[in-house]
C-alpha cells in the first residue's frame, strides 16, 4: 500500500473542478484511505509580475510602490486559488481522509515534481486530459509521467 499520496490538481483557471480533477480526487480517496498518512493535495498558480526597467526618470519609491502593489496583486491571485482548494478538498474530509493542503507558484511540469520529492511521495495522481484528441494525454501529464521519481496515476471520468 502506498503511504504517502500526492493529488496534483489545477484549479486557478476553472470556477468549478473539471470532470478530470473529480475524477483525480475520487482515485486519490480510494488509494489514501488505506494509508495512515493526510493525502497531500497540491495546486499550483501563475502569477507573472511585470519586469519594472530601470528608468532615471522614475524614482526609488514608484518603484517600491510598484514591487508592493505587485506582491499584494500576487497575493489576491494566491488567496482565491487556496479558497479553490479548500472548496476542492472538502469532499477528501467527507470521506475520513485527513488532508495536506499545497498551494504554490510554478509551472505544473516542474513543481509536481519537485513537491513529489520533497514530500516524498509513494504515488502521484493527476488528471490526463488532452484538449487536443479524444485518446491522448495531455502534455503536462506526459511530462510528469516521464520525469517522476514514483509511479503515477492518471485519472479520467468515466463517458
Amino acid at each position: 500500500m502506498f503511504r504517502k499520496v500526492l493529488l496534483a490538481v489545477a484549479l486557478q483557471d476553472w470556477d468549478a473542478p473539471t470532470p478530470y480533477a473529480r475524477a483525480a480526487r475520487e482515485v486519490a480517496i480510494q488509494l489514501a484511505k488505506g494509508s495512515s498518512s493526510p493525502l497531500y493535495t497540491l495546486t499550483l498558480y501563475r502569477y507573472q509580475a511585470p519586469a519594472i526597467a530601470p528608468n532615471p526618470f522614475i524614482g526609488s519609491e514608484v518603484v517600491q510602490e510598484s514591487e508592493r502593489l505587485m506582491k499584494a496583486e500576487e497575493e489576491v491571485v494566491r488567496a482565491e486559488v487556496e479558497a479553490k482548494l479548500r472548496q476542492y478538498v472538502q469532499d477528501i474530509e467527507s470521506a475520513g481522509v485527513a488532508v495536506v493542503r499545497l498551494v504554490r507558484p510554478g509551472n505544473p511540469r516542474d513543481e509536481v515534481i519537485r513537491v513529489a520529492e520533497e514530500i516524498r511521495a509513494d504515488l502521484i495522481v493527476i488528471g490526463s486530459h488532452s484538449k487536443r484528441r479524444l485518446f491522448d494525454i495531455g502534455s503536462t501529464a506526459q511530462a510528469i509521467c516521464k520525469r517522476a521519481p514514483v509511479v503515477v496515476v492518471m485519472a479520467s471520468p468515466a463517458e
